[in-house]
């Protein structure tokens, strides 16, 4: 049987997987897109419905190009869809004035501030007695640095991967769902994939599999990554109304120790009519397969005990919500983006450390350019295997 080949397959559709497939009809390739869930799902990375962006990354010059791209982005597909995506509410990150080196964060605030500069991006120092004045929920000591960004907000995640689905498939995108996954093959000039629903073939194909990365990769790649599960949680307001998008900026709260890491959430219109709150651990490793998604009161208790009361004001111990979300980290907290040892016609590209969806639509549409043409407006090198010297 002669099977229909695709200029492009993509598997996973959360963050990277819906952008790529979007932009790649923008270039007028024929795409399919498959997952073996229903996205935007709670099941790997892309949930919990919203995600901070900065256009100041503290993380390295090498990601501003994509974030600031990200924005023109998100704007014009809210223009093509009538859907709010982006809610530039601004954003405060506080560190420690003597953070421990080493450390996952560092000096997080002054390393924005650098990189603020250095993109011409708005970037305030602030002095946490300033801080206290202007937001009085937040607990902030005197022995802490503070920044703030005014272009940083909030995305809303799920509703991002859901319009760049509906509008891929608006202009010829296929999209298959609740269908796994099971082989990716290359051949001479095209790659074979199969799925527990039958057999496809692209000229390329994309692997943007999220937390299931490692399950149909090489192992080269699949080795430079874990997988560590994160709970976020609402917790109810006394005011509500002081903790909406239009009242309050979103807070990053870094501690000496990564695992004290706590970060504050604004409502968005529409949201869970709470306060959004995370924090971050790296110690404890899962799988998608088999981890754990019930949060437990204990967890709830004692999240709330140890991190939020201490720091938030407002925020009542009443937790209305709670999800588990996924990390697929790499060894180095950077992403990895590159085509496969076995074969230039497949390209990975979901590891993204927990920082990834401020970025994920510049990036599928270089990862769609350099598909279509060859090459990209934007530089992808930095995102290559730390295991290959190419």
């Amino acid at each position: 049987m002669t099977l229909r080949r695709y200029d492009l397959l993509v598997v996973g559709l959360g963050a990277m997987g819906s952008a790529v497939t979007y932009h790649a009809t923008r270039q007028g390739l024929s795409v399919l897109g498959v997952d073996q869930y229903e996205p935007p799902h709670d099941l790997g990375s892309t949930t919990a419905e919203t995600r901070i962006t900065r256009l100041a990354v503290g993380e390295g010059p090498q990601y501003l190009p994509f974030v600031e791209r990200s924005h023109e982005i998100w704007r014009e597909l809210e223009a093509e869809s009538g859907a709010q995506i982006l809610h530039e509410c601004g954003g405060i990150i506080i560190t420690d004035q003597q953070p421990v080196p080493g450390q996952r964060w560092e000096d997080f605030v002054t390393e924005t501030a650098r990189i603020a500069e250095r993109g011409g991006i708005e970037y305030e120092l602030l002095d946490p007695a300033s801080v206290r004045h202007a937001h009085p929920w937040v607990n902030v000591p005197d022995n802490r640095n503070a920044g703030f960004e005014r272009t940083a907000g909030l995305v809303m995640a799920d509703r991002a991967v859901e319009v760049q689905l509906e509008l891929a498939q608006q202009h010829g995108a296929t999209i298959q769902t609740g269908e796994r996954v099971e082989t990716i093959e290359p051949h001479d000039g095209f790659v074979r994939v199969r799925t527990d629903a039958g057999e496809y073939e692209a000229t390329n194909v994309v692997v943007s599999t999220g937390p299931w990365f490692s399950e149909l990769v090489a192992p080269e790649h699949g080795e430079q990554v874990t997988v560590t599960r994160q709970v976020v949680y609402w917790f109810e307001a006394e005011d509500l109304d002081a903790f909406t998008t239009s009242a309050i900026p979103f807070v990053m709260w870094i501690a000496q120790r990564d695992e004290d890491y706590i970060g504050l959430f604004p409502m968005p219109p529409g949201g869970t009519p709470a306060v959004k709150i995370l924090g971050e651990q790296f110690l404890e490793t899962t799988d998608a397969r088999s981890v754990d998604r019930e949060v437990s009161q204990q967890e709830i208790d004692t999240f709330f005990d140890v991190h939020v009361a201490p720091k938030f004001s407002g925020v009542t111990r009443n937790c209305v919500r709670s999800a588990v979300c996924l990390y697929t980290n790499t060894t180095d907290d950077h992403f990895l983006i590159d085509t496969d040892p076995r074969s230039e016609n497949i390209i990975v590209m979901s590891p993204c450390s927990g920082h990834g969806f401020k970025h994920s639509t510049a990036l599928g549409e270089a990862v769609a350019e350099r598909i279509a043409t060859g090459t990209s407006t934007y530089d992808l090198a930095p995102f290559r295997s730390r295991h290959q010297d190419r």
